[in-house]
């Protein structure tokens, strides 16, 4: 539905490019999860899709109509105003009408949580309630593409999963999304593909099946040295073992060695600070790049 080419962008007097050489191409139905340091591109690049900064370098190229939808990092509505009143604008402003405003205005508030708060003005809303709806005025608008920039900081634990779950149904529904965050689980959850920003650039596209078949691995940590024979051991089972400050990190085991290896930290005397058996996480996948410096 959207395809980048060799896209670029400079700010005036900056002394790095914000963007250089994107390409990208984002299908129907897919959620795009885009990473990256602070003043590592990302909301210059939804600026540029959004027709908020101009085109300096590059294509923009649309399958179809341009329809967008966004919520963006800055909150962006009427503070004076109630958060009905504010929907109702909005709505306004979107042209909605009839049966498919009432429909598109229910679903902004359930997903949103703000039926108890309608009446109040934006203005006297907590943070979070404030960044519920600035995601609420965001969804209101019909679109084939939604952005969302920083759509939950400061949004409590329970609001920020039914906010998660609007985000999933958008993308079920065969809605395009690029969501950007700096808390990795969301993105981890929420989208099938990761991009990552570092400087301007594309320093990781990937699939996140690649990151779910990347095989188990297990960390183990003692709050003062290894034990003696764990080395040994994991020699003898002729595994890979990265030396942590703490401890080690076996990269992939199968139940075997799994088995084997907890058997030996069930008769130590000292039990583990830490024991993590899984797949690899974003987060390690994210702090591993450029040694952590990323």
């Amino acid at each position: 539905m959207l395809e980048l080419k060799n896209l670029g962008f400079h700010y005036p007097r900056a002394e790095q490019p914000a963007l250089q050489a994107i390409d990208l191409q984002l299908q129907e139905g897919q959620c795009l999860g885009l990473l990256g340091s602070n003043g590592a591109g990302k909301t210059t690049l939804l600026s540029l899709l959004c027709g908020t900064l101009p085109l300096q370098q590059g294509e923009v190229r649309w399958d179809g109509p341009r329809s967008l939808g966004l919520v963006p990092q800055q909150l962006a509505f009427y503070a004076e105003l109630s958060v009905a009143e504010n929907l109702a604008l909005f709505a306004d402003l979107y042209r909605l009408r009839g049966d498919q405003r009432r429909q598109r205005l229910e679903l902004c508030i359930a997903s949103s949580a703000l039926e108890d708060k309608l009446k109040r003005r934006a203005a006297r809303l907590s943070g979070g309630e404030q960044r519920r709806l600035n995601f609420a005025i965001g969804l209101l608008r019909p679109a084939r593409l939604y952005l969302f920039d920083e759509a939950t900081v400061g949004v409590d634990a329970g609001s920020r999963q039914l906010l998660l779950e609007a985000v999933d149904q958008l993308t079920r529904e065969g809605h395009g999304v690029i969501y950007t965050s700096h808390y990795l689980d969301e993105i981890e959850r929420v989208a099938g593909r990761v991009l990552l920003l570092h400087e301007g650039r594309v320093r990781l596209d990937l699939d996140k099946r690649q990151l779910l078949d990347a095989g188990h691995g297990l960390v183990l940590e003692w709050p003062e040295q290894l034990p003696p024979g764990l080395l040994a051991l994991t020699e003898q089972l002729r595994l890979s073992v990265e030396m942590l400050p703490s401890g080690l990190r076996i990269a992939n085991l199968d139940c075997r060695q799994l088995l084997a290896i907890t058997q030996f930290v069930a008769h130590q005397a000292t039990p583990p600070s830490l024991l993590r058996f899984g797949r690899p996480s974003l987060e390690q996948l994210y702090l591993s790049l450029n040694g952590g410096r990323l």
